[in-house]
């Protein structure tokens, strides 16, 4: 069910996530940030986000736990500056109902910054 590579499975409470350097490429911001939500470490995830990703609009910690996520293949790059990735994450669901338990596909837009790094800055479950 999952893609070719699981890449995080529940991790060690209390851990951290080192930030990427600026030049990281998108799946590398993409990968730490999926490791912070897998640890419930919200302050690392944030660290990589625009402002714009908020719950709602693509942030999921804080409001479901997610288990195990894979990448789903290479992203679609609709310009330069914009990258989307689809995931396939392991979720607890959430108290609203807006995320049901279990499998679930996810996805994730980057957004180049005028500092050359890469944020999360949307996303959400498709159509």
């Amino acid at each position: 069910m999952f893609g070719a590579a699981v890449l995080g499975l529940a991790g060690c409470a209390g851990s951290t996530v080192s930030p990427p350097p600026d030049s990281a490429a998108p799946d590398v911001v993409l990968g730490v940030y999926l490791d912070a939500l897998v640890r419930g470490d919200c302050s690392a995830g944030r660290t990589l986000a625009t402002s714009t990703f908020v719950f709602g609009n693509g942030e999921l910690c804080g409001h479901t736990t997610v288990s195990a996520f894979a990448v789903d293949g290479a992203p679609a790059q609709p310009n330069p500056t914009q990258v989307v990735f689809a995931t396939t994450l392991v979720t607890s669901g959430t108290a609203d109902g807006s995320i049901s338990p279990g499998t679930i596909t996810w996805f994730y837009t980057l957004k180049l910054q005028p500092s050359g790094s890469w944020q999360l800055a949307g996303g959400g479950g498709g159509p």
